[in-house]
C-alpha cells in the first residue's frame, strides 16, 4: 500500500463504529419489539436445527458401503458437505459485508472528507467484517460440532480445531469474498437502472433458493415418518457422494484437519489458501476502496439515458398507485422484499401443502387439506404483505409533496391500500389456483380460500398504513431508501403471523381434535369461523384506518410520528 496506515486512527474508526451500533439500543432508537422476536426467532431455528441435524446425522453414519459400516468415513464426508455449506454461506455474507462497507456505506461521505488514508480506513472496515463474520462462523461451527461430537466421540484435537476454526473461517470468506465482491459490485452496477432484468433475476433466485429448501423440508418429512431417508443413501448415491467429497475444497482440509487426517498437509494447504487469498484480494478491494473514495468526492452523479416525455394525464387515483408501484420496482431492495416474495408465495403455500398434507394423512389417517390450505395461505400471505408497513415512511419527503397536492386524504391513503391489496391478490390467486389444480382442494374451496386470504390481507394492509401513518420515520437518505426495518416491520410481522396462527391454525386444530375423536361431517365449522373472523378483522382494520385520519392528516407535519 502506498500510503501508511495510522493504527491510532484505526482504533478510533472501530470505536466509532462500536458507537453507533450501540446507539442503535438506546432510548428511542431501540426496536425492544423486534429485537426479542428476531432472537426468539433464531433461538427456535437453532432448537430445530439442532434436533434434525442430529437425527439426519446419526442415520447417515449408519449407512453401509459394500455391506460394512464406515462411521469415520461418513463422518468425513459429512463434515465435508456440512462446512462446505458453511462456507459458502459465510461467503454470501462477507460479499454482501463488503460491498455495504465500502461501496454503500453512509459514512464514506464523512470519512473522505476527514484527513484519513484509505489503508486506514480500508484495515479497519475490514476488521469490522472480520468481527461480523467471527459471529456467524462461531455460531454454525459450534452448534455443528457440538452436534456431531454428540453423536462420535471426539478427542481433545476436535475441540481444539473447533476454536481455531471458529477464528479462521472467517479469513477465508473474506477472502473469498473479496475476490467475488468487484464483480458482484460490477454486476449490481449494471442492473442498477435495468429494473425489469433485475427482478427477473432477483426472482429466479429467490425461488431457486426456495426449491432447495422445500427439498430440505422433504428430507426432514421423510425422518418424521420413519426411515426412508435411510434407504436413499444406496449405493449409487454413496458412490457420487464420496466423489464429490474429493472436490470439496478447502472443506475438505478442514474435515481431515478436524478428523486427524493428513494435518500437516491439509493445514499447509489451509494456511496457503488463506495467505493467497488475502494478498490478491487486500490489493483489489484497496485499489477499489481508493476508487470509491475518490467518486465519492466527484459526487457520483447519475445522468439519464433517454429524455423523459411528459405523462399523460390520469386519474388521481391510479396516479398515485402507479407512483407507489414505480417507487417499489426502481428500489432493488424494495422489490426482492415485496414483488419477488409476492411472485414466490404461491410456491411457498404448494411446496408446504404437499409436505403438510402428507404428514397429517400419515399420522392421523385424515384428510384436513382445507384447514392446512387456509393455515398455509394466511401465514404466507401475511408475510407477503410485510411491505404494507412502509406504506407512508418509504415515500420519505415526498409525502409532504404529495401532502401539498389538491387530493383527498382517502385518496392517497386507500391507493397504498390498492396497490398493496392487488399484488397480494395475484398471489393468492395464483396459490389458490394451484392447490385446486393439484387436486389438493375442491375449486370452489379454493375461491373460499382467496377470500379468506383478501379478507385477512385487506385487515393486515389497512392495520399497516395506519400504524405506519402514526409512527412514520422517515430516512435520511438521498434517495429516501429504508435500509433498516423498525419497530412498525416487527408489529406488522408479529400482527400478521398471530392472526394467521389464530385463524387457521385455531381451524386445523379443532379438525384434528375431532378427527381424533371419531367425529365426521364438522367440515362446516372451518368455513364459519374463517369467514366470520376475516369479515370481522376486515371491518375493524378499515375502522382504524380511517378513524380521524382527516384530523391528523392534515395535522402531521413531520416524520417523527403523532
Amino acid at each position: 500500500m502506498k500510503d501508511k496506515i495510522n493504527f491510532k486512527q484505526v482504533g478510533t474508526l472501530l470505536r466509532k463504529g462500536a458507537q453507533e451500533r450501540s446507539s442503535a439500543y438506546k432510548k428511542g432508537n431501540f426496536d425492544a419489539f423486534g429485537f426479542i422476536i428476531r432472537w426468539a426467532i433464531i433461538v427456535i431455528f437453532l432448537a430445530v436445527f439442532v434436533i434434525f441435524f442430529g437425527r439426519f446425522t446419526d442415520i447417515y453414519l449408519a449407512v453401509k458401503t459394500n455391506g460394512a459400516l464406515q462411521p469415520e468415513a461418513r463422518m468425513y464426508e459429512l463434515l465435508s458437505m456440512v462446512y462446505t455449506i458453511i462456507l459458502l454461506f459465510m461467503v454470501i455474507g462477507s460479499v454482501s459485508q463488503i460491498n455495504r462497507q465500502f461501496f454503500d456505506a453512509d459514512d464514506m461521505k464523512l470519512l473522505v472528507a476527514m484527513p484519513l488514508g484509505a489503508s486506514t480506513v480500508f484495515i479497519a472496515k475490514l476488521v469490522s467484517i472480520y468481527f461480523n463474520q467471527l459471529v456467524i462462523s462461531a455460531a454454525c461451527v459450534l452448534v455443528v460440532n457440538i452436534v456431531v461430537a454428540a453423536q462420535m466421540a471426539q478427542g481433545a484435537m476436535f475441540y481444539v480445531m473447533t476454536a481455531v476454526f471458529c477464528l479462521v473461517l472467517p479469513l477465508i470468506s473474506i477472502a473469498i469474498g473479496a475476490l467475488v465482491a468487484m464483480p458482484f459490485h460490477a454486476v449490481k452496477q449494471f442492473l442498477k437502472n435495468r429494473f425489469v432484468l433485475y427482478f427477473i433475476i432477483i426472482t429466479v433466485l429467490l425461488a431457486a433458493g426456495f426449491y432447495l429448501y422445500s427439498v430440505v423440508l422433504n428430507a426432514v418429512r421423510d425422518m418424521l415418518l420413519g426411515d426412508s431417508l435411510r434407504f436413499f443413501f444406496n449405493e449409487r448415491v454413496m458412490n457420487f457422494l464420496q466423489k464429490l467429497t474429493t472436490y470439496l475444497y478447502p472443506a475438505v482440509w478442514c474435515a481431515d484437519i478436524l478428523m486427524g487426517n493428513n494435518l500437516v498437509i491439509a493445514g499447509l494447504c489451509l494456511w496457503g489458501l488463506v495467505l493467497v487469498c488475502l494478498a490478491i484480494s487486500m490489493l483489489v478491494i484497496h485499489r477499489l476502496m481508493v476508487w470509491v473514495m475518490q467518486s465519492r468526492i466527484a459526487g457520483d452523479v447519475n445522468f439519464l439515458r433517454r429524455k423523459q416525455t411528459v405523462a399523460p394525464k390520469r386519474n388521481p387515483f391510479f396516479a398515485l398507485m402507479k407512483k407507489d408501484f414505480l417507487l417499489i420496482f426502481r428500489t432493488p431492495s424494495y422489490t426482492f422484499s415485496y414483488f419477488s416474495v409476492a411472485i414466490i408465495m404461491p410456491l411457498m403455500v404448494y411446496f408446504c401443502m404437499t409436505i403438510g398434507s402428507s404428514i397429517v394423512e400419515k399420522l392421523i389417517g385424515m384428510n384436513c387439506n382445507l384447514e392446512i390450505a387456509v393455515f398455509l395461505t394466511l401465514m404466507f400471505g401475511s408475510l407477503t404483505n410485510v411491505f404494507c408497513s412502509t406504506n407512508i415512511s418509504r415515500d420519505g419527503e415526498m409525502f409532504f409533496s404529495v401532502k401539498a397536492y389538491p387530493l383527498g386524504y382517502k385518496q392517497v391513503f386507500f391507493s397504498k391500500v390498492a396497490l398493496c391489496l392487488l399484488v397480494t391478490a395475484i398471489s393468492q390467486l395464483i396459490s389458490a389456483t394451484l392447490l385446486a389444480a393439484f387436486g389438493y382442494v375442491a375449486w370452489w374451496q379454493s375461491l373460499f380460500i382467496l377470500l379468506g386470504g383478501l379478507l385477512c390481507s385487506f385487515a393486515q394492509i389497512c392495520f399497516a398504513t395506519r400504524y405506519d401513518f402514526n409512527h412514520a420515520k422517515f430516512s435520511t437518505e438521498e434517495d429516501g431508501e429504508i435500509k433498516e426495518s423498525g419497530n412498525t416491520v416487527s408489529v406488522i410481522i408479529v400482527v400478521g403471523m398471530v392472526s394467521s396462527f389464530v385463524i387457521g391454525g385455531s381451524v386445523l386444530l379443532i379438525r384434528l381434535l375431532f378427527a381424533l375423536r371419531l367425529v365426521a361431517g364438522l367440515e362446516f365449522l372451518t368455513y364459519l369461523i374463517v369467514g366470520v373472523i376475516s369479515a370481522v378483522i376486515a371491518v375493524l382494520s378499515y375502522l382504524y384506518v380511517i378513524s380521524k385520519l382527516g384530523v391528523r392528516y392534515r395535522e402531521f407535519s413531520g416524520g417523527g410520528g403523532l
